[in-house]
């Protein structure tokens, strides 16, 4: 029996499990549009009813421009999906530890304004990965930014790094068991750290509750 491929433009052919990875992103992607799209067909309906009165034809003016820009930003989302779900990254040699202060810096903020402490642990000196710089930098901070959307105050996000066995590691936890599920956008970006990751011949897991992510990118030199 052949494997199942998928032909996705003239050059590029995902196989097997990466197949079925893209598969789930695409489904993940649809069914996070579903909701905004259904609410503004309604608000768009409801604003050109007979007898609205202005006021209530402005506010489903503005429901629909709100959920009109959520919508473009998942179909640039799942956009991203598939463009690192079929093309490699362009690898250099970065270091995850000027990477992770950039992400460290945008969330910390926001954390902590919600009452969340973000701690990093990470070795004095952290040798160089094979990685994209844009795309780790995404994968990071949606990871975080997810993490902060699943926390409550008083808890502590860890992002935890370590070197050994050809790959730096990053863990991304908050040990509190929440009954917190991620909504569909969050699955979406989720799914597009993965792709990320994975463009870049890197290793991805992810656990539900508690929440916890982990990120391996491929040292430079290969060495343990």
């Amino acid at each position: 029996m052949h494997s199942a491929t998928l032909q996705i433009c003239p050059t590029t052919v995902v196989k097997d499990d990466e197949l079925s990875r893209l598969c789930a992103r695409l489904s993940q992607g649809l069914h996070a549009l579903a909701q905004p799209l259904t609410i503004l067909r309604s608000a768009l309906v409801a604003s050109t009813a007979p007898g609205i009165s202005a006021v209530e034809q402005r506010r489903y003016l503005d429901l629909s421009t709100q959920h009109m820009e959520r919508i473009c930003g998942l179909f640039e989302c799942l956009q991203d999906v598939v463009i690192a779900s079929h093309m490699d990254a362009e690898c250099e040699p970065i270091l995850l530890s000027d990477v992770l202060a950039v992400v460290v810096q945008d969330q910390k903020v926001v954390l902590e304004a919600g009452g969340v402490e973000l701690r990093v642990l990470m070795p004095e000196t952290l040798p160089s990965v094979l990685g994209d710089v844009n795309r780790t930098l995404q994968a990071l901070s949606a990871a975080l930014i997810i993490a902060a959307s699943v926390s409550s105050p008083g808890d502590l996000v860890e992002f935890l790094v370590s070197a050994g066995n050809g790959n730096v590691e990053l863990v991304l936890q908050n040990r509190r068991i929440h009954g917190r599920r991620p909504n569909s956008s969050e699955r979406l970006s989720l799914a597009l750290a993965e792709a990320n990751i994975r463009s870049q011949h890197g290793e991805y897991e992810y656990d539900e509750d508690p929440f916890r992510v982990s990120f391996a990118l491929p040292l430079q030199d290969g060495l343990p």
